[in-house]
Formats: C-alpha cells, structure tokens, sequence
C-alpha cells in the first residue's frame, strides 16, 4: 500500500487513530486489523505520526480529478453566482421515541462513510480538484425549541430549517453538507440534512437515507451498522470517467449527438409574462401537483401498449405543449439519465446523473402514439451514447463550451430512483424536500412516480414568470397527458 492507499483505506473503515508521545494508537473494528494493516501502519509510523500532528480541519486522505459532472456542477455554481439553488434540502420529521445518540451516531456514520461529504472542490494549478479531508466526528447540532408554546415552537423551527438550508457553500473551504436536530417537544423532532448538489443526485440522495436507516438501528443495540466499507467513491467514479472512453468510442458517440442534434434548436423562446430583467433577482418559485390518476393511468397503459416507459410518454407531452407556447415544432428537453453503471457505482454517493439533449420533432409525427415511439427511440439511444453533457454541447458551442447555451432550456426529470422513504424504530418518519426559492437558470420540470401516484413540480424564475400563468402551463400539461394518451392514434395538430 502506498501512504495514500493507506489513509483512504483507513477513513472507509473507519479506523481511528490518535498519536501520544510519538506512539501511534488505533481504535477499529476487530475484523478490520488484518495483518497486512498492522504491517502498513508500523511501516508509515513516521508519516501518520506526522500527519496527525496537523490541523484536524485539513488532514487530507486523498485527491482526485473532478468527473465531468462535477466540473458542470461547478460551471453552474460560477454562472450562478454561487447561488443556493444547488442545495439539495431534505427535512426528515421524526414523531415518536427518538434515541438522540444514536441518531448522531447515524449521521456521523454517514460523514465517515462517504468521501463525497468530505470534499473540498478547488484548483491545484489550472485543474479544478476535490480534497477529501479526513473524518472528524462533530457533535450534532441539536436546536432545542420544547420549552416553546406549541404554535410558537413550530415558527421558529421553520427558521431554524431555513437558516441550515438557505446559505450558499463555499466549496473549496467547506464540505458539501450541513445538518441539525431540531427538537419542536419530546415527541417530535426535524432532522434537517443539505447536501450539495455537486456531492449527489436523487440516487445518491436514496443511498444516503437507507444508509441512516441502518447506522441508526444498529447505534440503538450499541454496534456499528454492518455495511462493509462502499463499493465505490465520488473519487474512484472520476478517475475511472477519465479512462473509459477511448478516442474511437469518443468520435462515434459524439456523431450520435451530432445527427441527433443537427440544426434544432437547445433553446426556446417561451411566452413568459415579461422580459429578462438586466439584473436578475435570482429568486425563483416552485408550483407543486399531483397527476390524476386518470392521466396518470392512461400514460402507463400507452407506455406498455408502444413498450416505451412512462418517462419517454410523459416527455412527448411535454414536448407537445410546449410547442404549442413556443411556436417551435422541434423542442429540445434536457433529460436527466441516473447513469449508475457498471454496477459498482450502484451504491456510490456522488454526482452521476447526465443530462441527456433529447431533440423531439413534434411536426413529424402523425399521431402521439408516433411521438412516444420517436421520444422512446431518442431516450434509449441518447443512453446507449451516453456522454458528459458538456462534450455534447461542446462541439456545437465551440472550444469554450460546455456551458449552458445562451436562452432558455426546459429540464425534464422523470425521478423514478429518488426513494425517499425511511424506516426508524418506534418513529413515524415524513421525508420533505426543502426548497431554497434561488434560481437555477432554467425551466425545472419534474415528475416523481409514487405507489399508485405521481407528482410534479415546476420550479421557475420569479423575474419571468408569475404564479397564475406557471399553474396555466401545468394545468394544460395535465389536460394534454390525459387526452393525448387516452386518444394516442388521433392526428397530432400542429404547433
């Protein structure tokens, strides 16, 4: 092992070590102390020795190249103005016998466990980084409102979870996550949890949750949570992105694109309520609904009637509407693909996802049923040329692309891998996400499939857009799911 080698191993399996009067001691798992750790630790005795003379706050573990979707996060950041839009908030209310310690043990677990949650993002000479600095265990916060009347309580919790949410990070000085307990009376407690998006996606988000699930019904019998060290790192996944694709592979995924993309258009020119302002406020809403179930269960019976997925048919109406509002027959959607492959990164906390550019020719299909086939068909071929998105955009923007092209873009996200429940002894739990009301600069249209329900939401800009005419948009998506679908083979009108 080289000193590197040793100190990631060391944080994975959350081996301690403290140094005395230069004697170098460890507290670990029995399991973990092999032999040809012990071996390695007398060998690098010197080095540990010194490094755990440093500031607790930047003993480095480990360093590594950003991925590529890492380093759009980051030009997103930039172009934003480090706006707290990227802050991914979950509010986790707690309502029964909540064991404190173990819920800190939990969380701690967590920081230990994943290198994405350790990070800092900066630059070593012209190349952007990521740091992983070395587990220190902090305490939770814990804000503790019980001795507050009950409505008054309840108000100042909503602050509390606003002032953990809502502060933009600083990511080459801090770790991409913060946390804290806010305890409303015994029975009822908010875990609040923010994590940048640079350090996860929806997936991740669901690895994260199941991982505090079994740390904290493992802390409750006193033990540790019996994971095994993660198959994969943020850190692993960027090394092995810069060595997967070679040239050949390259070129031809990158034809795909081109032909796929051709002359159509990556932005739209919708009927907002008023101009781009000179200077954005950078605030943004976000209008929230459920798809009837009559729209919703027409959607499913078309997506198994073309063996398309309920994604591709949903996406096709969205194209739909919008060129209708936009008087462009060819609409190009952004469309997040989860990318956990190969399997080893299935259990990775990180950024993966990769927005896909799905160019939808709304004039050249005759009926919807056409157009599912033709979203369908530039879904699963947009996947099996999978590309970093700025690699695609590049080579249409030129050699300072990959930013996001000028004008607006629309996101459309079918979230079918966040799963956001969890399981606690003796809690009822309710997972909510938390929106920071900060612009992320484009149309964010999202749909979350549920048992036996799907929701959405449409996050907007505030200087562009008002709160009737964003509900008019989703009202007429809603009607047009549920005609289009229930009348598939009936001539699409035009734009």
């Amino acid at each position: 092992m080289t000193f590197e080698e040793v100190l990631e191993y060391l944080a994975v399996r959350d081996v301690r070590l403290t140094g005395v009067d230069g004697t170098l001691r460890y507290d670990a798992p029995a399991a973990v102390m092999t032999p040809e750790l012990v071996a390695a630790l007398r060998s690098y005795k010197g080095e540990l020795l010194r490094w755990l003379a440093g500031p607790a706050d930047e003993r480095e573990v480990t360093r590594a190249p950003l991925s590529a979707q890492q380093d759009r996060m980051i030009e997103n950041v930039e172009r934003t103005g480090n706006s707290s839009g990227w802050n991914v908030g979950l509010r986790l209310e707690l309502v029964g016998v909540l064991d404190v310690a173990a819920l800190d043990a939990a969380v701690d677990g967590l920081v230990a466990r994943h290198h994405a949650l350790r990070a800092r993002l900066g630059r070593d000479g012209d190349t952007r980084i990521q740091r992983i600095i070395a587990h220190r265990p902090v305490p939770l916060p814990v804000v503790d409102l019980t001795a507050l009347p009950p409505d008054q309580a309840r108000v100042r919790a909503e602050a509390a979870c606003r002032a953990v949410v809502e502060p933009a990070f600083t990511l080459a000085a801090e770790a991409p996550l913060r946390y804290a307990l806010i305890r409303l009376d015994p029975g009822e407690s908010w875990l609040v949890l923010v994590v940048h998006h640079v350090a996860c996606d929806g997936w991740a988000i669901s690895v994260l949750l199941r991982d505090l699930a079994a740390g904290y019904r493992s802390a409750l019998t006193g033990g540790v949570a019996d994971l095994g060290p993660p198959a994969a790192q943020c850190t692993g996944y960027a090394r092995w992105q810069r060595e997967q694709w070679d040239e050949p592979t390259r070129r031809r995924r990158l034809a795909h694109w081109a032909e796929h993309l051709g002359d159509g258009p990556l932005t739209l020119d919708l009927p907002f309520d008023g101009p781009a302002p000179d200077r954005a406020s950078g605030r943004a809403a976000t209008h929230r609904f459920e798809i009837p179930d009559r729209a919703r269960l027409a959607a499913e019976a078309l997506a198994r009637a073309r063996g398309a997925t309920v994604n591709a048919v949903t996406a096709a109406a969205m194209a739909v509407l919008l060129a209708r509002l936009s008087g462009q027959p060819d609409v190009t959607l952004s469309v997040p693909h989860a990318n956990r492959s190969p399997r080893a990164y299935e259990e990775a906390v990180a950024v993966m996802t990769t927005a896909l550019p799905l160019r939808i020719r709304t004039a050249a299909a005759a009926t919807f049923a056409d157009l599912v086939d033709q979203t369908a068909a530039g879904l699963f071929a947009g996947i099996d040329n999978l590309l970093p998105t700025a690699w695609i955009y590049r080579q249409f923007l030129g050699p300072a692309g990959g930013a996001m092209p000028a004008g607006v873009m629309v996101s459309f996200a079918f979230q079918n891998t966040l799963d956001m429940r969890l399981d606690l002894p003796d809690l009822a739990v309710r997972v909510h996400d938390v929106p920071t009301d900060a612009e992320r600069g484009a149309l964010m249209f999202g749909l979350v499939p549920g048992p036996d329900r799907l929701d959405g939401y449409l996050e907007y800009p505030l200087d562009r857009l008002t709160d009737g005419t964003a509900r008019a948009w989703v009202a007429s998506y809603v009607d047009l799911l549920a005609d289009a679908c229930e009348h598939p083979d009936r001539p699409l009108p035009g734009a």
